[in-house]
């Protein structure tokens, strides 16, 4: 991601269909229109067509990773905003691994949740066997 950030785009006179990016990136025409819809992509039209240029392109690698990353829309929002932003390089990189940080922790914690989460329904289903192997109910 921070080369994305550093802002090193290949094909920079290059223009893609909404097909075209869509297929290379290997996500649907539906979340395409999705993220232009919520204004984190913005294609340029031609008629009722849209094209997408490098900047664009970039902007969605940068999406795809941080929402595999589990990153919402509005944290996706920032993380482009530091692309775009005249902040230094060392800061916007600074900024970027702060993101991930506060990420990590948050996935952390929801591991921890998933696992307590995971040891009651164990627990339950231990007294639900234990009472199933029991005397018959009536």
């Amino acid at each position: 991601m921070a080369s994305l950030v550093r802002g090193e785009i290949a094909d920079r006179e290059r223009m893609w269909t909404i097909g075209e990016l869509a297929r290379e990136c290997d996500v649907t025409l539906r979340a395409m229109r999705f993220y232009e819809a919520k204004g984190l992509l913005k294609p340029a039209r031609d008629g009722m067509a849209r094209l997408y240029d490098a900047e664009n392109r970039r902007r969605l690698q940068i999406i795809l990773r941080a929402k595999k990353i589990g990153f919402s829309l509005v944290q996706i929002r920032d993380l482009l905003g530091l692309t775009t932003s005249r902040e230094p390089l060392e800061h916007r990189l600074t900024s970027l691994r702060d993101h991930l940080i506060r990420q990590t922790e948050q996935l952390e914690h929801l591991r921890r949740e998933a696992e307590e989460a995971l040891t009651a329904i164990g627990d339950e289903i231990g007294a639900l066997d234990r009472s199933l192997a029991g005397p018959a109910l009536d």
